[in-house]
């Protein structure tokens, strides 16, 4: 994932895509623990109007930042592929250089 000056525009395009195909499986992580989160607390709730309504908009949130993150995956996805930037997969992937 290096940006080198000589690419130009496609390599810049290319490494944007690459580092929002890294960065969109931990924020639709994130999205995903507020939305249990949510429910968590929902369960725990035991009748109390506030803590119901906190954890409500916690679940609203949770599936609002899933949705919104798989709406950007599809995209950079949509258009790698109609535009031909890059031979990466498609589906986000977390790597690990562990070297």
């Amino acid at each position: 994932m290096q940006l080198k000056a000589s690419e130009g525009l496609r390599g810049l395009i290319e490494f944007l895509t690459d580092i929002g195909l890294r960065v969109i499986p931990f924020l639709a992580a994130v999205a995903f623990l507020v939305f249990v989160w949510g429910i968590a607390k929902f369960i725990r709730a035991a009748g109390s109007e506030k803590e119901i309504k906190d954890s409500k908009n916690l679940i609203i949130w949770g599936v609002i930042g899933i949705f919104i993150m798989v709406s950007i995956w599809g995209i950079i996805a949509f258009l790698s592929s109609e535009f031909g930037f890059g031979n990466q997969p498609l589906i986000p992937q977390i790597i690990l250089n562990l070297s």
